[in-house]
């Protein structure tokens, strides 16, 4: 069902594609984590680290921002998914106080 909906966010409705670095500004006017975008535009973000290429396609990634209105509920969440991945991929590493 995942893959169903993966399909139908990349060619009915150009939520999600491959990789561009434009991609990330898409996702500033976002309700969820719009102002988080914001943050990440203003302060810099990180470049992604090098992995091993493996020879498969790259990541899928977010290419405009979208609600859960707009896509319905099991498209929104993996739509989510995509998103948080993604800008995670960009972001300064996790700190955490125990």
């Amino acid at each position: 069902m995942a893959m169903q909906v993966a399909e139908r966010l990349y060619t009915q409705g150009t939520f999600a594609n491959y990789p561009t670095w434009g991609t990330l500004g898409a996702q500033v006017n976002n309700p969820t984590w719009g102002s988080y975008v914001q943050r990440l535009l203003a302060d810099g973000y990180q470049k992604p680290r090098s992995g091993t290429d493996v020879g498969d396609h790259p990541p899928v990634t977010p290419l405009r921002s979208a609600t859960e209105d707009m896509l319905g509920n099991d498209a929104w969440r993996l739509y989510e998914y995509i998103c948080t991945h993604f800008i995670g991929t960009v972001s300064p590493d996790c700190k955490y106080v125990r």
